[in-house]
């Protein structure tokens, strides 16, 4: 195969094979293919054909500095475009979707041990030995892993996240606002703090018992959108999506659960809320489709003092009055107005229990005290 061309596989399965050729790239299913790679692109013998990579073999791409830094350390041993950074971790990205070759990627860390750690640079170690494993999208340094649960005695995936000198404490950040998401009874993954509080590590929620994959996919795919276009659009235009791609039989449970965390994010004032920060769920295809856990939600008005919310509802991108939330609950999801008070009333509380979870906080370290002071005073009680 030419250094233009991949192999495609779904949970472990060849479909098909990605090219670029006359400046365009091509995927072609292969004869025998039965399973999707998106359910914005369903199984044809004709190709699919896009000037730009397509958003589902794009979605998983690591973003920012750690793209760079890989780039950086592998040009010298294979073309880093496109193609060639898909050959490079294609064989390691995040979900069912993979390229390249098959390859295991087991190894004998262990959960307690990267929670527990003594180590003060052991993200930095464990980037080291598998960034180029980081098939998993984003600008935050994050790295893909298997460990083992020392409760259950289980191999289970995670997501493990540091922060940079840019955002002090994010790992704290997360956890907390995670935490008020959780009280506010929305689904969310497993999520644990390092005690050096350095690392927030989330486990995949896209990986079934028997370990085969999931279907997920964010809403840059399902608009038709590159990873650089994630603050386009609208939460109305995701609500459109979810309505359309959701099964019937859960589609009011989504868009209840989606405005609920839209509230969330207003009140953790949240202003990350873009396109890859949404997505849903499915087996093989589109009949059993439904909405992912809420996962990524920050605090960002604490390094961004105006900074503002990530899409458009209404009139724009801002912090918008209890109206246009109703109007948007009722009009777009469908929300009767005794769901609609329900749902502010159980994200208040969610605010103010998470409040005193903070407040009970111990730590000798008066910079990550100090640091939780600005989180509450960040946060609000009602819209």
């Amino acid at each position: 195969m030419s250094e233009n061309n991949l192999k495609v596989y779904t949970n472990k399965t060849f479909c098909g094979d990605l090219s670029y050729e006359n400046e365009q790239y091509v995927f072609n299913y292969d004869v025998e293919a039965k399973d999707i790679v998106s359910l914005t692109i369903p199984v044809r013998k004709a190709s699919w054909i896009a000037k730009k990579l397509h958003p589902i073999f794009e979605m998983n791409m690591p973003e920012g500095a750690l793209k760079e830094a890989i780039k950086n350390h592998f040009v010298k041993i294979e073309k880093m475009d496109d193609i060639g950074f898909l050959r490079l971790i294609g064989p390691y990205m995040l979900g069912r979707v993979k390229f390249h070759k098959l390859v295991d990627t087991k190894n004998t860390l262990k959960l307690y041990d990267i929670l527990k750690t003594t180590k003060q640079n052991l993200f930095e170690e464990l980037m080291q030995k598998f960034a180029v494993r980081s098939g998993v999208s984003g600008v935050q340094p994050k790295l893909l892993l298997t460990a083992q649960n020392r409760t259950t005695m289980k191999f289970e995936h995670f997501i493990v996240k540091s922060w940079e000198l840019d955002y002090p404490h994010l790992a704290l950040n997360e956890y907390f606002c995670m935490r008020a998401v959780k009280h506010a009874n929305l689904p969310t993954p497993d999520f644990y703090l390092s005690d050096d509080l350095s690392m927030f590590i989330m486990k995949r929620f896209d990986i079934k018992e028997d370990d085969s994959y999931l279907g997920f996919e964010d809403m840059c795919v399902l608009t038709a959108r590159g990873t650089d276009e994630k603050y386009n659009g609208s939460y109305e235009e995701v609500v459109r999506v979810l309505k359309d791609v959701i099964t019937p039989t859960k589609r009011k449970e989504a868009l209840s659960i989606f405005f609920k965390a839209l509230v969330m994010n207003h009140l953790l004032k949240n202003g990350d809320g873009h396109l890859k920060n949404y997505g849903v769920l499915y087996e093989n295809d589109h009949n059993d489709t439904k909405l992912a856990p809420i996962y990524d939600v920050i605090t960002t008005t604490v390094y961004i003092k105006n900074d503002i919310p990530a899409l458009k509802l209404g009139d724009g991108k801002l912090w918008w009055k209890e109206k246009t939330y109703k109007t948007f609950a009722t009009k777009s999801c469908g929300l009767s107005n005794k769901e609609y008070e329900e749902i502010l009333k159980t994200c208040r509380n969610a605010i103010v229990k998470t409040k005193q979870e903070i407040d009970t906080y111990q730590s000798d370290d008066k910079e990550v005290l100090n640091f939780l002071e600005k989180l509450k005073e960040c946060w609000r009680e009602k819209i």
